[in-house]
């Protein structure tokens, strides 16, 4: 994705304009726990991660589900 958009229709949820985003790892695996997407400072979205199975302890997990906060 590309920084400085109005907006971004994803499948469902609505990325409001950002100028960074911030990709947080569950423990040492290449799964994703959030991404944060910041407008300056100020967080305006944030995606959640849940893994088939629960917390994931090796990389490549499968994705249950994606929330947007």
């Amino acid at each position: 994705m590309h920084p400085n958009v109005s907006v971004r229709n994803v499948a469902g949820f609505n990325i409001p304009q950002y100028t960074s985003c911030e990709l947080n790892y569950v423990g040492a695996t290449n799964n994703l726990d959030t991404v944060v997407f910041k407008e300056g400072t100020q967080t305006v979205a944030t995606l959640t991660f849940t893994y088939v199975g629960g917390t994931p302890a090796a990389d490549d997990a499968n994705i249950a589900t994606v929330t947007r906060s």
